[in-house]
């Protein structure tokens, strides 16, 4: 095997890996959203360990961490 197509081996398998990894948490957010929505659950705590690692991927804080505008009540 050259070393060029050893090279385009490993760049394939990188590729496809990280294509796999960005679709696993592109899957992992949806069904927390449509968990969360359906419990109406966004203003506590995750109903879940999916939700949980949504809201860390997405950056999402729970009560009380996220900004409120003045004049929210």
């Amino acid at each position: 095997m050259s070393g060029s197509s050893a090279a385009s081996v490993a760049y394939l398998i990188l590729a496809v890996f990280f294509s796999g990894f960005s679709l696993g948490v592109v899957a992992m957010v949806a069904v927390a959203v449509r968990r969360e929505d359906r419990l109406y659950s966004l203003d506590g705590p995750a109903p879940g360990a999916v939700a949980r690692g949504a809201r860390f991927f997405t950056r999402f804080g729970g009560t009380g961490s996220h900004y409120r505008p003045r004049g929210w009540t």
